[in-house]
């Protein structure tokens, strides 16, 4: 039996694992044979494909096991979630960047580290200007304020400003864990947020807003962002192959089942992606075995 408490990350684990291993292949890889019961045509592309449903269905079953057991998501958790969503799907495209971190599309044009530097700062603003928003109104003060200093924005944030300029200074992999970190305590301060706290104001650049709005905006900032990343990517090295639009799609259904656990009990959590763990690792195994096969 899978730990409860553990199920989530050995899920994501096991994803992260599968993605790595295949990213690096060539698009030809994907016609190596390979069959999943009547399935025998696709070859490894077929096998990416059919993994990607199962997380999609493991994130429906998610949902539904919680409307069943009468604690269905809240809206703070439905809103956060999208931004997983889009966390996910972010990175899926920034991935396939190294070599062009630095790299600027065309002259006057943002290169992909500086990008994710004003996106990684934006979420960080975000969730402080939330989180500030929230305290005042749980203390009870009628008309919010912004936050007063360059000190309590960094307390508010958990972010020590070293750590995050070395993040940056750094490579692709340091600056995604970074962002993840910001992400984590994003979903760990802001999820659990009540109907009332998410009508109420906070104050930031531009005015008194709902709380509603701002958590859009982790969403829809992060959106319009890896849309630029595309761009920039493919101005500099090319578009995606074939294996990274479907990994994205993996990405993008992974991205689907942790919006459906926030906030879940991790007994069903577990139920739905325990079997899971196993099956992605074995699978990556057999995928990359049929790839190797091809030069026999």
């Amino acid at each position: 039996m899978v730990d409860p408490q553990l199920a989530l990350a050995a899920f994501t684990a096991a994803i992260d694992d599968f993605d790595r291993r295949l990213r690096a292949i060539d698009d030809l890889a994907l016609d190596a044979p390979w069959a999943w019961e009547a399935y025998d045509e696709e070859g490894v592309r077929f096998g990416i494909l059919r993994t990607t449903e199962q997380v999609a269905d493991a994130a429906v079953e998610i949902g539904a096991a919680r409307t069943e057991s009468g604690a269905p998501q809240t809206r703070a958790e439905r809103l956060v979630g999208r931004y997983l969503v889009a966390w996910r799907e972010l990175w899926s495209v920034a991935d396939r960047a190294d070599a062009a971190i630095d790299t600027p599309p065309a002259e006057g044009e943002w290169a992909l580290r500086t990008i994710l530097d004003h996106l990684v700062e934006a979420d960080i603003g975000f969730f402080v200007t939330v989180r500030n928003g929230l305290e005042q109104h749980r203390a009870g003060v009628a008309s919010p304020r912004r936050v007063a200093s360059e000190e309590a924005w960094l307390a508010l944030a958990e972010v020590d400003e070293a750590v995050w300029r070395r993040a940056f200074e750094g490579s692709l992999a340091d600056i995604r864990s970074f962002h993840l970190g910001v992400r984590d305590r994003t979903l760990e301060h802001l999820a659990p947020m009540l109907d009332d706290e998410i009508a109420a104001a906070s104050a930031f650049w531009d005015g008194l807003r709902p709380n509603r709005f701002r958590l859009g905006r982790f969403e829809s900032h992060l959106r319009q962002h890896t849309i630029q990343i595309e761009k920039a990517i493919q101005a500099v090295i090319g578009p995606p192959r074939e294996v990274e639009r479907l990994l994205r799609l993996l990405a993008r259904a992974t991205g689907d089942v942790e919006a459906s656990s926030v906030g879940a009990d991790p007994a069903i959590v577990a139920g739905a992606l325990g079997p899971l763990v196993a099956e992605i690792a074995e699978r990556a195994t057999q995928l990359e075995t049929a790839i190797a096969g091809r030069h026999d």
